[in-house]
């Protein structure tokens, strides 16, 4: 038979609200950030820009295979990653460039 819980006898400190805004310590700490939070922002709008681009209907794809040098498959992955986009955008860009130049 278990034994029922024990309830607490300890109560929980009481919080204080302010209704002042932000708390001084909080500002300078935020505005010590707002370089990177601005960073991270345009990432993730790049982001989902990328991933409605990769999504979009019209563009159709199809996986297949090919044979290429090692060190172009850590290229293409490292520059997708650089770049905020798909693999796909990359392969596609690259083949864009080649035909386009001939």
């Amino acid at each position: 038979m278990a034994t029922p819980r024990k309830k607490r006898t300890d109560t929980l400190p009481s919080v204080e609200l302010s209704t002042e805004g932000i708390p001084k310590v909080y500002g300078e700490q935020l505005i010590s950030m707002i370089t990177d939070l601005t960073e991270i922002v345009a990432w993730w709008q790049g982001r989902k820009a990328t991933l409605h681009q990769a999504s979009d209907a019209s563009r159709e794809t199809e996986r297949i295979t090919f044979h290429i040098e090692r060190r172009w498959v850590e290229t293409i992955r490292r520059q997708a990653d650089l770049d905020h986009l798909t693999i796909t955008q990359v392969v596609n860009e690259a083949f864009r460039q080649h035909f386009k130049r001939e």
